[in-house]
């Protein structure tokens, strides 16, 4: 691989400044801040599946149930039928079902709130995880998807093959009042502006702190 010349300094303050100014507010933070089971929920539901389809779903889904108690009086084949137009939809019906029986009878309806306990469910990866703790809690946490790790390297703030990697780089180096704004903004700047195959560099409002890293 080429050096890479890194022309710009990755200014974080400014970039959260800016795009935190330049985009509305993310619906899983607008809707569902507080609330650890329908940010946990609304997770599984968005696997694969774009947030377009994914939450007017789950606001249906909510209307008829929104905690665990009322989702497993719900049958396999109800929950199905609600969910159907998700990708995975016979996959994500039975995870949500289970875990919901789950936290009815080990943690008595209430979602844990510790990256290790949520990982121990089916179906709940780093990701979801950190979105449970960052929206449901209000805790400090990096949600690192697609976008954010694609971001973060083009960005040159850091050099990471997997979103995993991402995470605890960012950890490391982004500072801590941040975090939970990080996914937020760069979710919606890489559905807008800094798209995968074609940025929209002439559009981008923090060009200035960006290093086009493998653009």
């Amino acid at each position: 691989m080429n050096e890479i010349k890194m022309n710009k300094i990755v200014n974080t303050e400014k970039i959260v400044n800016l795009l935190s100014n330049y985009y509305p507010v993310h619906v899983m933070e607008d809707n569902y801040t507080g609330n650890p089971y329908k940010a946990l929920v609304s997770c599984l539901l968005s696997l694969r599946t774009r947030d377009e389809i994914t939450f007017p779903v789950a606001e249906k889904l909510f209307e008829k149930a929104d905690n665990p108690y009322e989702m497993v009086k719900l049958s396999y084949e109800e929950l199905c039928e609600i969910i159907k137009s998700i990708n995975y939809y016979k996959t994500k019906a039975e995870n949500i079902l289970n875990i919901s029986k789950i936290l009815i009878e080990k943690y008595k309806s209430e979602i844990p709130s510790t990256m290790e306990e949520l990982l121990a469910f089916k179906g709940v990866g780093r990701k979801t995880a950190n979105i449970v703790i960052s929206v449901g809690f209000q805790q400090p946490a990096i949600a690192v998807d697609t976008h954010v790790h694609r971001i973060s390297n083009r960005l040159g703030l850091v050099f990471t093959k997997t979103p995993e990697e991402t995470e605890f780089k960012l950890i490391k180096i982004l500072p801590k009042k941040h975090w939970r704004t990080w996914n937020q903004i760069l979710v919606l700047h890489g559905k807008a502006t800094c798209k995968p195959i074609t940025p929209l560099c002439h559009i981008c409002p923090i060009i200035n702190y960006c290093n086009q890293v493998f653009k």
